[in-house]
């Protein structure tokens, strides 16, 4: 609640503020803007590139601009049990990286606001990898990919804070049509290796997206 009434502060000051300036600061023609997303509120921030929260944009017109997004996603854990020279390492690695491609359309708003609708491309790549290798040089290692490709829709909101910073909010649905490829699957015990491979699947999802939390921009 505490960061709710900050932030509302904070925005009717601007809103005060920007009544008494009459210039636009909002981006003209040729003007390119990169973005973050903020974790945890003004007061405990923190960047976020997971979701396509890396963000640039390019102004055609006053009104409207060409966008690419680039969304990171990669964590890994690692555990070691027994002892040596018996210790098995078990190691997890998942990622999740997407590029969008899009087109916004901006609309009137005021001096400092911009509010904006369009759409996007989405290319979607993915990865999960298990691997559980003993010191003796026996594992078992599996790995499995995962692509996609859709479209998004969606609406947002620029407000200028200052000449050529802004702080935004957007939502949006899209459309994807998810592959999962084949497994593989590689052990050896001993001198004896095999592999083996588990067939993927298609299917299509239809997934709401709400980017939440507070995005921060900058105007060149």
């Amino acid at each position: 609640m505490k960061k709710v009434f900050l932030i509302a502060v904070g925005f009717f000051a601007f809103q005060s503020v920007s009544a008494q300036d009459d210039s636009s600061y909002k981006p003209t023609t040729g003007s390119v803007t990169t973005e973050v997303s903020l974790a945890g509120g003004l007061n405990n921030a923190t960047f976020n590139l997971n979701g396509g929260a890396l963000k640039f944009r390019y102004f055609l017109k006053e009104d409207l601009a060409l966008r690419a997004g680039l969304g990171l996603n990669s964590t890994t854990t690692e555990a070691v049990a027994g002892v040596s020279p018996n210790e098995i390492t078990t190691t997890n690695k998942v990622s999740s990286n997407a590029i969008k491609l899009g087109i916004e359309k901006h609309f009137a708003g005021t001096n400092r606001l911009s509010t904006y609708a369009g759409a996007d491309l989405i290319v979607g790549l993915g990865k999960t990898a298990n691997d559980i290798v003993s010191q003796n040089g026996n594992y078992i290692k599996a790995e499995q990919k995962t692509s996609g490709f859709g479209i998004g829709l969606f609406t947002g909101a620029d407000y200028y804070i200052a000449k050529k910073v802004y702080l935004g909010v957007e939502a949006g649905l899209s459309f994807m049509s998810d592959k999962t490829k084949d497994a593989t699957t590689s052990t050896r015990v001993g001198t004896v290796t095999n592999s083996t491979s588990t067939p993927g699947s298609k299917d299509f999802d239809i997934t709401s997206n709400v980017f939440g939390g507070v995005r921060i921009g900058f105007q060149f």
